[in-house]
């Protein structure tokens, strides 16, 4: 399990930090990198947001 959450905590980073890239890029010409940029973010915050999910799913009802 502990490794299920470094990886949760990696994915949350590279977004956070794909998200600051795109930001400072969005003030140039480079509109297409942004925009791979920004999609990247989405989909690292929806690969975590899917192994979240999973991994309550796995554990057992609390009584």
């Amino acid at each position: 399990m502990d490794g299920a959450a470094n990886d949760l905590r990696m994915l949350r980073y590279v977004a956070e930090v794909t998200r600051r890239l795109a930001k400072m890029l969005s003030r140039t010409r480079y509109q297409m990198l942004v925009y791979f940029l920004e999609m990247t973010a989405v989909e690292a915050d929806s690969l975590a947001a899917e192994q979240d999910r999973r991994a309550e799913a796995r554990k057992p009802p609390r009584n």
